[in-house]
């Protein structure tokens, strides 16, 4: 019987940090928050002039609009949002055998939910969703301004997160005390055969008297 086993000295200072068991529940507990902080943080902030809204104070008045405002953007971030949070659970806390499938959701489930993130930081930053588009038609462009809120990047820095803690999960569980004892590589069992064998006799030729 043999042990697989690595040098102490053979991995080094970032090897160390990614195989440590605390960094993926600790990414993933850090992506949380941040997911739960674009759930309430304001997406888009539209400024309009005032004096477009018949009020006699001068300057521009902030409009914020939510994840809910954001029409299909934002039902296409909170589907992508659930079916992550259910891939990370089930890799973290979920059985064994089945946290290999978990991981590949996690990751593409991920991976989707960014590109949507991403995609729409083009949408945020050109299309209020204050003003329809119709109404946006009647002001000239220094009568109204849109700027991206901290929402999307509250999304796109907790997804990178949960991103991390999802690779970062069979690295950090490959080096538990559980995991080192299943690197024990068994040799070849014996191939043992028992067959029917002749008795053994003592004593004088013809005693007839067994020894089992």
């Amino acid at each position: 019987m043999s042990v697989i086993e690595n040098g102490p000295g053979r991995v080094g200072f970032l090897g160390r940090v990614v195989r440590d068991r605390r960094v993926s529940p600790l990414a993933a507990g850090l992506g949380a928050v941040a997911l739960f902080a674009s759930l309430i943080a304001e997406w888009q902030v539209t400024r309009i002039d005032a004096t477009e809204l018949r009020e006699s104070n001068v300057g521009n008045r902030p409009f914020e609009s939510s994840i809910g405002d954001l029409g299909g953007w934002g039902a296409g971030y909170l589907a992508g949002l659930f079916v992550l949070v259910v891939a990370v659970a089930l890799l973290l806390f979920g059985p064994a055998p089945g946290r290999a499938y978990a991981r590949l959701a996690a990751l593409g489930s991920g991976g989707v939910l960014l590109a949507v993130v991403v995609a729409a930081f083009n949408t945020l930053d050109r299309t209020s969703f204050v003003l329809r588009q119709v109404e946006l038609a009647s002001f000239n462009d220094d009568q109204f301004s849109i700027s991206v809120g901290r929402g999307p990047w509250c999304a796109g820095v907790g997804v990178l997160l949960i991103l991390l803690a999802a690779y970062l999960a069979p690295l950090a569980a490959a080096t538990s005390p559980a995991a080192v004892e299943e690197q024990v590589v068994e040799d070849d069992p014996l191939d043992l055969t028992v067959t029917p064998a002749a008795p053994v006799y003592r004593g004088e030729m013809g005693s007839g008297t067994p020894v089992v």
